[in-house]
């Protein structure tokens, strides 16, 4: 048996929202090309409908009214092929000789990859508007794939049984063999690549199987397939689909109407160039530009994107209902969500586009997200959701520049599924609209925060603040995860947390006692245990607040000290994050190693150490040594500073700093400035002592210990005590509590501070004092067998009924003395861990994808074969 993700037959949970794989930037485990199909192919776990080619015909072709003549059958006295590369030269002879695609070619192009994809795949044969035709290279049989140019993609298999990606003996239509599976995983691979290098609002492929065919159609709810014809026999139906398919509008070949390549050297292509050239010396936020300077990729496409919004500052009614066209210039998408059924979310740094086409020297850069958002009543567009909490004040969030739906570009498979599955009452296709959103701010990956790990916490501590106030105004984020975490400069200067992508967000008032849908979305390497191993738990503050801490988790053992030997935290983060355990109702659910965490109230080291180091059985975080301090300082310029104690609080606190170096971008020539007060406290305290008056140095002989493991241990200690009574603790937060704001004024940590010290006034938590004696005496391991336990373990796990706890938490670690620098290089594997047989954790297998729900099978280590490997 193949390394397969089997489908599961008779589940009732639906595959994964969103991918994905070994390609996710979540996972820690090596990419995979026959694990990505095997993906792919379990995504599309029930949304595969096989119908008449006159069904087919009537439901996804336009009505057509040009020539009606009868059409000659064209591969009827085509030989069956002895292997593929008959084919690779007897169909597009057939097709192209009889001319029926007046304006298109189809080229063979079987063996050669695009050069830009990575993943090296080529599919047999494509149709392509003849100017933009592959040329085939001198010393080469055939052109290579061309998958910004493809329109018709065709793929050919000899056998026309074994190889066939679809199976018509089966519930809809889903193969159980393994090479069928292989087949389809195969080709949906390849619709995955046309979707990630075109605009697509849904794709047709051909499947040529010996001397029979098959039709498709791909969009982002599901795919319909005709049954299976003999050519030879009922050639004249491939003829008649090919004839209509090439005279058919670019929209209805699934082309997307609301996007406009931007040719080279074109006035608009060298406004780009312009503005990304363009350097403002006194622009703090210049990294921006860099960004978008980078993403203008000459072996990428660059395009004019419109955003269909409300005209600005609508007031009536009218004016409300008024649609304005707002066009944004991009090039390489700055992030790219992989699949075929789904969202299929990309992100773009942009730059506004004038009526003229023209982009102004100054403009200012934005961030545009395009989406195929899944389209149910209950769930508000995002934009409509951001400027609900811009509205309210919520801070460290992205501000609304604008949105809206694409007109006329909806799903369509979900609606014709319901016409061949009458008696069903689940619909397994989900609606999708596509639709656009621009905000204001353009962040950094959360991994980029500079060299000391308050930089990290100061970030994660600004989202929990944003997460507390948009819980407080009714908004539930759903979806806590590293990617959604980022760094962003404001105003003054200093980088800030900005909780991000607020899609898959509910109001509060408005949870069900059952999440939404079956397969609910998040991030599988983030999401609390509780949600991982119940698909339909609606989602609650304890769950994001679990998220939070795996976050911190994940950067921390990447990149601070700590006591988990460095070639040992590949497998560690495999185990922790990307495994999981096959469920008994066929859905995936938390491997060992997090559920472990989570209820011991301890990250053992015991897998990684073995039994006989016994100071490290438990993860710790240390300061680093005097020569690793030296080594940081080489690589990172300089170190940074940290202030000197203060009377006021514990030595050494956080300071205000200068900006994180951005990926690829130099470092601010100077530091912001700090005001001389203390980052805590406020202006109104004593000022920062001098050099003159500092106190006596402490003895460097005794070991200190990182503020990072008080906060660790405390949450793992509430958190052990919330599972050990099984979540029996619901939510004390309000939704009504009204927010005062104040702007910020003194130095970040102090700012931020004062203003949720003034937008929570009038609610306070009692402090925790057993925490510490709870978690050295193990408890959430042992069962509470007396009111006395489960009095303490109800106070422990009270602590995360609402945000106030755990924010204090971070509050009260900052006054204490941290690292003046201590982010060292990346520890994850660069190429991916690769999990041998003999290290996998017993009960858990590899979860490389980021959002994972169903399977029947557990899979074994050796890959399927996929297609032949082209070079």
């Amino acid at each position: 048996m193949s390394s397969q993700v089997r489908f599961a037959e008779g589940t009732n949970f639906d595959s994964p929202a969103k991918p994905f794989n070994g390609n996710s930037s979540h996972t820690s485990t090596k990419p995979d090309l026959a694990r990505n199909r095997a993906e792919l192919c379990f995504n599309m776990h029930g949304k595969i409908t096989i119908v008449e080619y006159s069904e087919f015909l009537d439901h996804f072709l336009p009505s057509f009214n040009h020539d009606k003549k009868k059409h000659d059958n064209i591969f009827e006295h085509i030989d069956r092929p002895k292997g593929e590369p008959d084919m690779y030269k007897e169909l597009p002879k057939a097709i192209n000789n009889a001319k029926i695609c007046p304006g298109f070619k189809v080229v063979a192009n079987p063996y050669q990859a695009d050069k830009t994809d990575t993943t090296q795949q080529a599919v047999d044969l494509g149709l392509y508007r003849t100017k933009q035709a592959p040329k085939r290279e001198k010393d080469k049989t055939y052109p290579a794939v061309d998958w910004f140019d493809i329109d018709l993609p065709m793929e050919c298999k000899a056998d026309e049984t074994e190889q066939d990606a679809f199976d018509e003996t089966q519930p809809n239509g889903e193969p159980t063999a393994d090479k069928r599976q292989d087949a389809l995983g195969q080709a949906l691979s390849y619709v995955e690549l046309i979707v990630k290098h075109q605009h697509r609002m849904f794709v047709f492929m051909i499947f040529f199987l010996g001397n029979s065919v098959r039709i498709a159609r791909f969009d982002r709810s599901g795919v319909f397939v005709t049954r299976k014809l003999d050519y030879n026999v009922h050639g004249t139906i491939l003829v008649d689909f090919l004839y209509r398919y090439s005279r058919l509008s670019d929209a209805e070949r699934g082309y997307d109407p609301t996007v406009t390549r931007i040719l080279p050297n074109t006035p608009l292509y060298q406004a780009m160039l312009a503005r990304a050239n363009n350097e403002v010396s006194t622009d703090r936020r210049d990294y921006v530009r860099k960004l978008f300077q980078k993403s203008l990729n000459d072996q990428w496409p660059w395009w004019k994107i419109e955003v269909h919004t409300q005209a600005p500052q609508a007031r009536t009614r009218n004016q409300r209902n008024q649609t304005v066209i707002l066009n944004y210039a991009v090039g390489m998408p700055h992030f790219q969500a992989l699949g075929v059924a789904g969202r299929g979310t990309r992100g773009y740094v942009a730059v506004p586009v004038d009526e003229d086409d023209t982009i102004a020297p100054n403009a200012n850069f934005v961030y545009l997200k395009d989406a195929w958002r899944v389209d149910y009543d209950d769930i508000d567009q995002e934009g409509v959701t951001l400027k609900f909490l811009n509205d309210e004040g919520v801070p460290f969030v992205p501000t609304l520049v604008c949105h809206g739906d694409l007109p006329d570009q909806v799903t369509i498979s979900q609606d014709h599924w319901r016409d061949f599955h009458p008696d069903e009452k689940r619909l397994p296709l989900k609606r999708h609209q596509h639709y656009r959103l621009v905000v204001k701010e353009v962040g950094l990956p959360l991994e980029d925060f500079r060299n000391k790990s308050t930089e990290l916490c100061e970030a994660l501590y600004h989202c929990l603040l944003a997460h507390e106030e948009a819980y407080d105004a009714g908004i539930i984020h759903r979806d806590i995860s590293a990617g959604n975490i980022l760094l962003c400069m404001q105003d003054d200067g200093e980088w800030y947390g900005l909780l991000n992508d607020w899609e898959l967000s509910k109001k509060v008032d408005s949870l069900d006692s059952e999440a939404r849908q079956p397969d609910r979305t998040g991030t599988w390497q983030y999401m609390s245990a509780h949600a991982l191993n119940d698909p339909y738990r609606k989602i609650v503050v304890q769950d994001e607040l679990e998220a939070f801490f795996h976050v911190l988790l994940y950067y921390a053992i990447r990149f601070l000290p700590h006591n988990l030997a460095e070639n040992s935290v590949g497998k560690f983060l495999h185990d922790y994050f990307d495994a999981y355990t096959p469920g008994p109702l066929g859905h995936y659910t938390c491997g060992r190693a997090k559920i472990d965490a989570m209820e011991h109230g301890v990250i053992s080291l015991r897998t990684y150490h073995g039994g006989e180091d016994a100071k490290n059985v438990a993860l710790r975080f240390r300061f680093p040594t005097a020569e690793e301090i030296q080594q940081l300082s080489s690589q990172n310029n300089k170190a940074a500073a940290t202030p000197p104690p203060s009377p006021r609080c514990a030595p050494s606190s956080p300071a205000p700093r200068s900006s994180p170096c951005p990926a690829g971008a130099s470092h601010p020539q100077e530091p912001s400035p700090s005001p001389p007060s203390s980052p805590l406290f406020g202006s109104d305290l004593t000022p920062l002592p001098s050099e003159d008056t500092m106190p006596p140095t402490e003895d460097k002989t005794k070991e200190k210990d990182h503020p990072l493991n008080e906060i660790i241990q405390k949450l793992l200690s509430w958190f052990s005590a919330y599972y050990a009574l099984d979540g029996d603790v619901t939510s004390a937060a309000s939704s009504t509590d009204v927010k005062t704001f104040v702007p910020f004024q003194s130095t970040r940590l102090q700012r931020v501070m004062m203003r949720r010290q003034d937008a929570k006034r009038g609610r306070s938590r009692p402090a925790d004092n057993n925490s510490k004696q709870l978690l050295a005496d193990d408890v959430a391991t042992q069962p509470a067998v007396n009111a006395k336990d489960i009095a303490r373990l109800k106070e422990l796990a009270e602590n995360l009924a609402s945000h106030t706890a755990v924010i204090e938490l971070f509050e009260e670690a900052f006054k204490n003395e941290w690292p003046e620098i201590d982010k060292g290089a990346d520890k994850k594997p660069k190429d991916g861990y690769v999990s041998p047989k003999s290290q996998v954790l017993s009960g858990s297998t590899t979860a490389t994808g980021s959002k994972r729900r169903s399977m029947d099978d557990a899979q074994e280590d050796k890959p399927g074969p996929s297609k032949r490997s082209r070079t």
